[in-house]
């Protein structure tokens, strides 16, 4: 069962905590795990003692990515029943960022189960002194756990992390990396026309070109035609479907450097500064 039992001195169970169900929320970069319980009290040692419950929540069943997850706090403290056989309602919350919820969403098979360790004190005469609680586990569903993760708006989010790639591949690689950076300081700085450009330098600099070669609609037309030409005599591998997709990809971000069209907005932005990156990290040349 979803129940853990408090002992308050040399009192066993004297008060009864039932898990009741698992919720959901998203907050500025953080997202957290509603754990909703009910305490009853079952001894009047633990009548009129304000409590405060905290502890550890664990992932279980995820192979070798299983463990610690977050601490547990109460959310409204404190916890208190006003008298013998009286219940109330408390919420131990736990703060996760998107990075572990992309590890659990690789590892597991279904639903979803955790093991919350829960410790507490309490008060009294003036004084606190702990109080014992313990452990259960608790198993979420492959539904339910697939509202949760639309309560914390997981799926809205887009997350993409490459490890940086090593610039000492070749000097131009290098300077392509370079180019990459200042794109990266222009995006935090908001601005977007200047993020574009760099990386539209960033794109000529891995084949040793400049920014402005390249710029022609004619440029792209005749590579996908060379690159389909050489697609009917051999196999043509990811090196040189990789050319195909820098050039293309230089013609988006020569926009940037021109005037006369309208504002880059931050998604156009953001957008190359991804695409650019991923073709950054898989560069074979």
């Amino acid at each position: 069962m979803n129940e853990m039992w408090v002992n308050i001195g040399k009192v066993n169970n004297a008060a009864r905590l039932e898990l009741k169900e698992v919720h959901g929320s998203s907050g500025l970069g953080v997202m957290q795990l509603r754990f909703h319980f009910e305490a009853s009290c079952r001894n009047e040692v633990a009548a009129q003692r304000p409590m405060w419950f905290e502890g550890k929540v664990h992932a279980v069943g995820l192979g070798t990515s299983s463990g610690y997850l977050s601490r547990l706090a109460v959310e409204s403290s404190p916890v208190t029943l006003h008298s013998l056989a009286a219940t109330t309602t408390f919420v131990l919350v736990a703060d996760l960022d998107h990075r572990q919820l992309q590890i659990i969403e690789e590892h597991r098979t279904g639903g979803m189960k955790f093991r919350l360790e829960v410790t507490g004190t309490a008060m009294r005469d003036g004084t606190l002194e702990r109080i014992g609680v313990g452990s259960i586990e608790y198993e979420v569903n492959r539904s339910n756990w697939a509202a949760i993760l639309e309560q914390m708006q997981y799926r809205r989010l887009l997350l993409i992390e490459l490890d940086a790639p090593d610039a000492g591949r070749s000097a131009k690689f290098k300077e392509a990396l370079d180019y990459y950076r200042a794109a990266e300081k222009h995006y935090l700085n908001q601005e977007w026309r200047l993020t574009v450009e760099a990386l539209r330098q960033t794109l000529a600099a891995l084949v040793g070109k400049k920014a402005d070669d390249e710029d022609e609609a004619s440029d792209v037309e005749a590579a996908a035609k060379a690159l389909r030409k050489e697609s009917n005599k051999t196999r043509v591998g990811y090196s040189l479907r990789a050319e195909q997709v820098r050039l293309a990809l230089k013609f988006m971000c020569d926009l940037g450097a021109h005037p006369e069209v309208a504002e880059t907005t931050k998604a156009d932005a953001y957008s190359a500064l991804l695409m650019t990156g991923g073709l950054l990290h898989g560069w074979q040349r």
